[in-house]
């Protein structure tokens, strides 16, 4: 389930003098967006404060508007709303997607529709945990693929989103400690790549399961592996080792994903992110669960200083080894490390940067601003929805109902098949039984 705290974001909005103060909101648990006007009786003395107003209110009554609202409006912080369902204050809209050649993948890559997708989990804002009909099988039979699902429907992040696909497509995917990337994810409607997949795989990562599950000297030695092979064999700056990062698969590998951060090192390394500090951190974070020394800025994250710490085991934690066996296998890893360099060789991978947004339809105005018809125009950053309803392009319609209510649904669903499974059975037992009485009719 999403965050309840990052499940709004006011993207912008329209903030006039003396107001009123119209923010334009995210909700990412629905994929709604909404216009939030604000009009109260005097002007405020801070109109960035106006963010917080209403987004509070939105967030009371989010849960409650129904699937044709496309704006709220109030006077009051604390009074009633006013919903509407006009188009003029419909401000949704959806990225431009490249299209999948725009990826410049040197291989073939497997791909499918967003549409095909079972969503299971909210894992957070534009990350879901799916499943989907995979490739023929035994006897022919599709096989069900579990997935986390990445995607953008909104700008923000997105390009920071494309540089990861780009990233863990080139990885390869039998490494035995990196999780697969599974496949690109495109657009019903337009075709664009709107995301990526990545097998999923059951049992939590190493935080969530921090106290439940012994921490394994052989995980230590995996981690430190697949490191040494994304920065020195594939010249990948991870920029985000930490526990939450790390899962351990069903053969009781230690496995890296989440390359959301991920540098070329040739291109943008900076010490600040180097790895070897999110090794030194990770490690100590879950031998302590003592989590502070992370939470400053990159610069301020000393990792010399917390190797000349003692390091203390928190008693709910288990270790198949003593705490100086850890140690002094980060230590002679580090001590190797400092001597090595950096160096471009032939299996590091690159890729190039994110290029302009392909052409798209917009309204064509005239010189009075009123539409004059449309025409395909270069370098399209977003497609407002109100827009192409207009022009009669299509779109995919990313709503979906709040997390809440897909619950109820398929507790519904469920007791709906409970219920069809159970008069089904009484049918073949009353057939059963009817069958049985003929037969002794007969006799």
């Amino acid at each position: 389930m999403i965050d309840p705290e990052e499940r709004l974001w006011a993207g912008g909005g329209s903030l006039l003098a003396g107001g009123p103060y119209t923010w334009h909101i995210t909700d990412f648990d629905q994929r709604r967006h909404f216009s939030v006007t604000y009009s109260p009786a005097a002007p405020v003395q801070d109109v960035e404060e106006t963010e917080d107003i209403c987004l509070a209110k939105l967030r009371k009554h989010v849960d409650d508007l129904g699937a044709d609202v496309l704006g709220i409006r109030f006077s009051d912080p604390d009074g009633p709303i006013t919903v509407s369902t006009d188009e003029k204050d419909d401000v949704t809209w959806y990225v431009n997607c490249h299209p999948l050649s725009a990826l410049k993948l040197p291989f073939p890559v497997k791909t499918i529709l967003v549409g095909s997708l079972t969503e299971l989990d909210r894992l957070g804002p534009q990350v879901d945990l799916v499943t989907y009909r995979g490739d023929p099988t035994v006897n022919g039979v599709a096989d069900k693929t579990k997935a986390a699902f990445k995607y953008w429907f909104i700008a923000n992040g997105m390009f920071r989103k494309w540089y990861e696909l780009q990233c863990w497509s080139r990885l390869p995917r039998d490494h035995p400690h990196i999780v697969p990337l599974d496949a690109v994810v495109l657009d019903n409607a337009r075709g664009g790549v709107v995301g990526f997949t990545s097998l999923y795989v059951p049992g939590g990562t190493l935080r969530d399961s921090a106290v439940t599950r012994p921490f394994r000297l052989a995980w230590l030695q995996q981690l430190l592996s697949v490191v040494d092979d994304l920065n020195y064999r594939y010249g990948i700056m991870h920029q985000d080792i930490a526990a939450r990062n790390l899962l351990i698969n069903d053969k009781e590998n230690l496995c890296i994903f989440d390359f959301n951060f991920s540098v070329m090192i040739k291109e943008h390394y900076t010490p600040d992110r180097d790895d070897y500090k999110g090794v030194v951190f990770t490690l100590y974070e879950i031998i302590t669960l003592d989590e502070h020394f992370r939470q400053v800025p990159h610069a301020e994250q000393d990792a010399e200083a917390l190797l000349r710490l003692e390091w203390v085991k928190h008693p709910d934690v288990k270790l198949d080894s003593h705490v100086q066996a850890f140690r002094q296998v980060l230590d002679t890893w580090l001590t190797d490390r400092r001597r090595r360099e950096f160096k471009l060789v032939d299996t590091c991978i690159q890729w190039p940067w994110m290029p302009q947004e392909p052409p798209a339809p917009v309204l064509a105005k005239g010189p009075d601003g009123a539409v004059a018809g449309t025409e395909m125009r270069s370098s399209v950053p977003v497609l407002i929805r109100a827009e192409l309803v207009q022009m009669n392009e299509p779109f995919f319609k990313w709503e979906r109902p709040a997390s809440y209510r897909l619950k109820d649904l398929r507790e519904k669903n469920d007791s709906q098949r409970d219920i069809f499974t159970c008069r089904l059975a009484k049918s073949q037992l009353r057939s059963e039984t009817a069958a049985s009485l003929e037969e002794d009719c007969e006799r």
